[in-house]
């Protein structure tokens, strides 16, 4: 039946070939521990009282220990994790396994009713002028068969409706597992580059060590005043609580992310790192494509039309409620006298066919008609707002995508120039024809590229999980396995469905 995860199978395999994550949740397993024999020995009082003596205690099952989790590697890892644990997408799926049970009833309306009855009755009946009292006692048995074999069409739309609301109910769960792997996602990436931003830190502060010690170097040999040096390590202090602040940050996105992962905030992750290069020219389909791709597979909107489909159904359903029946009935039924006796057993039967036909049942039905009616007709506005909201969502994630991409060209430009930069500073100054204000000016304008760099990389791969979510995909990109270099190849993240 479930599989081992809250979500279904479908989604699950759908997620795994698209994304290589499986959507996992957990079905309630029982440890062995926790069954105990129901027959217990008795209380040593009462042993003593029957002098027996008293029983040795049985021996208590020792409680196993939990088999340790895995520690993840990458995204698809933490996103399984998840989805195991996660309790929103576990209740989706109890949700479509409750809309499945219930088109099950709505189905049931296309069978028969069987019902049998056993009686045992005593009757004594009055006696009169000309007639004397009676006492009998009777047993039987009865049984009674309704088929409704035509109804125009109400049945029909009360199962149309339930089936509606069925893949509604599936395509909520797919919408929450969506949800969840774009907040992972997001919390992964920010995390990278909250690491990466740390560890570009860390070279500013060797950086501004070097710069303090050829500082102190120069004054030491009468080519520098004290002023450099406080400047120097003015400087460098600056530079640490910059990196105390990323390493802080750093920490609390792992927490955040290991929270997702159903983790402890504590746990230790080595789930890759940020690719040192991110191809931007691979992911961008046109608006037009992403658009047609959001209106084919978004749950959200597919689920908003199963909505509006389901309150036609019953809108349908409400509007037939009055019209004729044809019904096919049958009982038989057979009775034995157990006193008087002497009496022979009785047996009766009837079949027919019943037309019902309301006539006048007040007003109810056509107010109930009306309400299914315009209950429809909002789930259908309902459903074109749905439509509407994920189309603007693809275009402003679009856009964004389409910003964060010209940001990361613009902060590889600036970066190269503000490496370049701080080189030649820094050899001016250990020459001795520069001054330490051209060397501190240098280091922190790189300082800044190197951070606005990382940060261009790590929002371009956010925004690019937040175009896949909005047209309907799982796509997972991928990090680098090791911590990035300047020789590191290119690293070019999933083109979406429809690129060329």
């Amino acid at each position: 039946m479930p599989p081992p995860t809250p979500s279904s199978s479908a989604v699950r395999g759908a997620a795994v070939a698209a994304s290589a994550l499986a959507l996992l949740g957990a079905c309630g397993t029982v440890s062995p521990s926790l069954y105990v024999s129901s027959r217990t020995a008795p209380p040593r009082d009462v042993a003593r009282k029957v002098g027996a003596p008293a029983p040795a205690a049985p021996p208590q099952p020792q409680p196993q220990a939990p088999e340790p989790v895995p520690a993840p590697r990458s995204l698809a890892d933490l996103v399984d994790l998840a989805l195991a644990r996660e309790p929103a997408t576990r209740a989706t799926w109890h949700d479509a396994r409750a809309a499945a049970a219930q088109a099950g009833s709505q189905r049931s309306l296309y069978w028969p009713s069987l019902e049998a009855t056993a009686s045992l009755l005593r009757q004594r009946s009055g006696g009169g002028p000309n007639r004397a009292s009676s006492t009998s006692t009777t047993a039987g048995a009865s049984a009674s068969l309704t088929w409704l074999l035509l109804d125009l069409g109400a049945r029909g739309a009360l199962v149309d409706a339930a089936d509606r609301l069925l893949v509604a109910a599936r395509l909520a769960e797919h919408a929450a597992v969506a949800d969840l792997v774009l907040q992972v996602q997001q919390t992964y990436f920010q995390y990278l580059g909250a690491r990466a931003l740390a560890e570009a830190e860390k070279t500013s502060v060797r950086q501004a060590e070097t710069s303090l010690a050829a500082a102190e170097a120069r004054r030491q040999a009468g080519l520098a005043t004290i002023a450099d040096v406080l400047q120097a390590r003015t400087a460098l202090s600056q530079v640490q609580l910059v990196l105390q602040q990323a390493e802080g940050q750093a920490l609390a996105l792992r927490g955040a992310l290991a929270t997702l992962a159903g983790l402890s905030p504590t746990a230790e992750l080595e789930v890759g790192a940020l690719p040192a290069e991110v191809d931007t020219a691979r992911a961008r389909p046109t608006v037009d494509e992403l658009l047609a791709l959001a209106a084919a597979r978004n749950p959200d909107v597919a689920r908003a039309r199963a909505l509006a489909d389901a309150a036609d159904a019953r809108a349908r359903a409400a509007s037939r409620a009055a019209w004729p029946t044809l019904s096919f009935q049958a009982s038989a039924g057979r009775t034995h006298y157990l006193a008087p006796e002497g009496l022979d057993p009785t047996t009766s039967w009837s079949a027919g066919l019943v037309l019902r036909v309301p006539m006048f049942e007040g007003l109810g039905p056509a107010y109930d008609a009306l309400a299914a009616r315009a209950t429809a007709d909002a789930a259908r506005a309902r459903a074109d707002a749905a439509g509407q909201r994920v189309a603007l969502d693809v275009w402003t994630s679009y856009q964004g995508l389409s910003s964060a991409g010209r940001r990361l060209e613009t902060s590889r430009d600036l970066l190269a120039s503000a490496r370049a930069s701080s080189d030649v500073a820094r050899g001016r100054y250990q020459e001795g024809v520069g001054s330490i204000l051209d060397l501190l000016n240098a280091q922190s304008a790189l300082e800044t590229a190197q951070a606005e760099n990382v940060r261009a990389r790590s929002d371009y791969l956010v925004a690019l999980a937040q175009l896949t979510r909005a047209s309907g995909r799982l796509d997972l990109p991928a990090a680098a396995p090791a911590a990035p270099a300047p020789s590191d190849p290119q690293v070019a993240p999933p083109a979406l469905e429809g690129t060329p």
